[in-house]
């Protein structure tokens, strides 16, 4: 079994809860397992240049880094810790998309690790939008020379295949189904206490859990697009007050940098309360899991409440995971567009009613659901171990 592993990006202090759970279960199984991660590239090494290097636009941009460090000329501190490990192991995320850094940067230590040093490099838990030519050709190139790529929902691994016929590559669920939400009587007192919550500079008050709640997060959309954020601001607080006046609390949620900047700003012009970037992921989670619906376009917010049987009102995202989760869980239900909110606050709230009215019986259907794919992703961790033996 492998004793030294490489584990990327870490993301245990990143401002994104799914990110944040990501890290720290991977860290946790392998540990558990005696495969501990003893050598980590944090998070921000993807997003920026190191040491001069700019991410591959091209596959030929790649190769000229990759000789680079291959003659000890560039990223000696990376290239250092992964002639030291035993195994490679990259959580994919979201972040293979076009027009993003951290995808790019990915790839480039997938290919270094895989094909200039000669280890086994695993790519999990991974979606990917290959839209963008350049990018799809890094993709062509890295990902079959790797030694496992595990795909989190289908139309990604459709893509891939596409891409590259007769890639090898497996499916399995994200591992945000492994969640657990406790139970209302074991968080619900404390939640009364003012302040529980609250984890600067977002401030939760006057939130009873054991009344009826809705939570309330904006999209991974408006990433990259300060403007478009900016102008949903209007449209998300009519949609706060909309929602309160079915007699509901609405508790926003900012579960990452780019929600937060739309929601305390909703906070401000409508007193509601917000959990924000700084909360522990385990108490959103146990929110999420017990509100009557959660409306957003982000990914790991929509897995962590529908763990507890909340249904979802779903808003699209910057590639086509919300809609991907959606087929999964209601095929039938819309997908709203994030950036014609305002056009669509009619549509939403109707739809959140439905959700709502369903009442316990898609609350069961819906924890069944998240318990099925919990039990696939054990099978996620089996194809990463295999590969350390």
């Amino acid at each position: 079994m492998a004793k030294k592993i490489l584990f990327a990006p870490d993301t245990s202090d990143h401002p994104n809860w799914g990110c944040r759970f990501m890290g720290d279960w991977y860290r946790r199984e392998l540990a558990r397992l005696g495969c501990a991660a003893t050598q980590r590239v944090g998070s921000r090494w993807f997003f920026r240049p190191q040491q001069g290097v700019q991410a591959p636009a091209t596959w030929a941009d790649l190769q000229r880094i990759a000789a680079e460090v291959s003659a000890g000329r560039a990223l000696e501190q990376v290239a250092h810790s992964l002639r030291d490990c035993d195994l490679v192991l990259l959580n994919g995320e979201n972040f293979i998309r076009p027009g993003v850094v951290k995808g790019r940067m990915l790839l480039l230590l997938a290919y270094l690790a895989s094909q200039v040093f000669g280890k086994p490099c695993v790519l999990t838990n991974l979606c990917m939008d290959l839209a963008e030519p350049a990018l799809a050709g890094i993709v062509a190139k890295v990902l079959p020379g790797l030694a496992a790529v595990h795909v989190r929902e289908a139309e990604s691994g459709a893509a891939y295949a596409a891409l590259v016929p007769g890639a090898a590559f497996a499916e399995f669920p994200d591992v945000g189904w492994t969640a657990r939400p406790r139970a209302l009587e074991d968080w619900g007192p404390l939640a009364r206490d003012d302040g529980h919550f609250s984890a600067w500079p977002d401030v939760v008050e006057g939130f009873d859990p054991y009344a009826p709640y809705v939570t309330l997060s904006a999209s991974s959309a408006y990433v990259g697009d300060d403007a478009a954020a900016q102008a949903a601001v209007p449209a998300f607080v009519e949609l706060t007050r909309r929602l309160q006046a079915l007699g509901q609390q609405v508790l926003l949620v900012a579960s990452c940098e780019v929600d937060a900047a739309i929601m305390r700003r909703v906070a401000a012009r409508t007193g509601r309360p917000l959990l924000g970037l700084n909360l522990p992921v385990v108490q959103g989670i146990d929110v999420l899991a017990h509100g009557r619906v959660h409306l957003g376009g982000r990914w790991h917010p929509g897995i962590f409440a529908t763990t507890g049987g909340t249904p979802l009102v779903a808003f699209g995202a910057n590639t086509h995971k919300m809609r991907t989760l959606m087929d999964q869980l209601q095929p039938q239900s819309p997908v709203f567009d994030p950036r014609r909110i305002g056009e669509h606050i009619d549509g939403i709230v109707a739809q959140a009613t439905r959700q709502i009215e369903a009442g316990d019986g898609l609350r069961d259907a819906l924890k069944a659901k998240a318990a099925a794919f919990a039990a696939r992703v054990d099978g996620n961790l089996d194809a990463v171990t295999a590969a350390a033996r």
